[in-house]
């Protein structure tokens, strides 16, 4: 199984390399996630502080950067090789190495149906983190990755909470405070206001049910991504097709982030940016989150048996 499970986890890499690739040369105008991370890579490799110099986005609406130092040192060995190379790096390595975790204990598990889910092809058409946090959520050294992104990370390290995640997250952070001991004052200056807890959303207090079973982690995983303030964009639902046990499950889940995309765009436009992440999120809540509560509250409240190894 071994060879098998090596093939297609390189060949998922390599599709997804190659669709990024096509989307960088054809749409260079086309958003990407890293690019901000990038730029605050290299301001501080300059000297500069990154979280006060380094902002993207259109006249009279800047976004700062609002990853915390972690993400900027991550890059700093490979700055030079730019950002369209980095694009189709990142995205090929994370689909592989997600690829590879989800195949541990079976070859063709229902969560590979993510791979071509809505929430997958704009997590990788924009070099979002969402692929590389559930495979290092799945495998014994993505703490590092943890401590780039904190509150994707809190909803995966729910799922599966182990020692060697906060030991290598620690690490992280202990690094990182070594290179520069102020940046978490820097970086709270950048907060903004470009999150939402799902909570707050019409339907979203109905995923704490997922409590009633929290000895499983899709439960808990389901729980925390309701609770902790995120972006509530399609690609950030891709973690919960860690939920569904089989195929039919798989599907429904398919659907519903489908239907997510065309209703969104169906009743567009919306008039502020906030509005645009408040309709998002309530697609979300029920075309995704909904279905993904009845797939938990059907099973036992049970401890899963222990994992293989990755």
């Amino acid at each position: 199984m071994t060879r098998r499970r090596l093939v297609l986890s390189i060949a998922i890499a390599l599709l997804t390399g190659t669709w990024t690739a096509y989307m960088r040369l054809s749409y260079p105008g086309v958003a990407s996630d890293l690019e901000i991370v990038l730029l605050g890579t290299k301001a501080w490799l300059g000297g500069l502080d990154p979280y006060a110099t380094v902002t993207v986005g259109p006249p009279g609406a800047p976004i700062p950067l609002m990853y915390p130092f972690p993400a900027v040192i991550l890059f700093a060995p490979f700055i030079a090789l730019g950002q369209p190379l980095l694009d189709i790096l990142w995205t090929t390595l994370g689909a592989g190495f997600l690829a590879w975790a989800l195949t541990a204990e079976h070859l063709f598990p229902p969560a590979l149906l993510m791979f071509i889910s809505t929430p997958f092809i704009f997590a990788i058409q924009t070099s979002q983190w969402t692929p590389q946090l559930t495979a290092a959520a799945l495998l014994p050294w993505g703490g590092w990755l943890f401590a780039c992104k904190p509150t994707t990370a809190l909803w995966l390290f729910a799922y599966r909470p182990t020692w060697r995640h906060v030991m290598t997250a620690s690490i992280a952070i202990v690094i990182s405070l070594a290179l520069w001991p102020t940046w978490p004052l820097a970086w709270r200056t950048s907060f903004g206001v470009t999150v939402v807890s799902p909570l707050t959303i019409p339907g979203g207090a109905l995923m704490l049910l997922a409590l009633l079973r929290w000895r499983r982690p899709e439960a808990r995983l389901l729980a925390t991504m309701a609770v902790v303030p995120h972006s509530t964009i399609v690609y950030e639902a891709l973690p919960l097709f860690l939920v569904p046990a089989t195929w039919v499950e798989a599907g429904i889940l398919w659907a519903g982030t489908v239907a997510v995309v065309i209703l969104h765009d169906a009743f567009g436009p919306y008039p502020t940016a906030a509005q645009w992440l408040a309709w998002s999120g309530g697609f979300l809540i029920w075309c995704v989150y909904l279905p993904a509560l009845v797939m938990i509250l059907r099973r036992p409240n049970v401890w899963p048996r222990p994992a293989g190894p990755a």
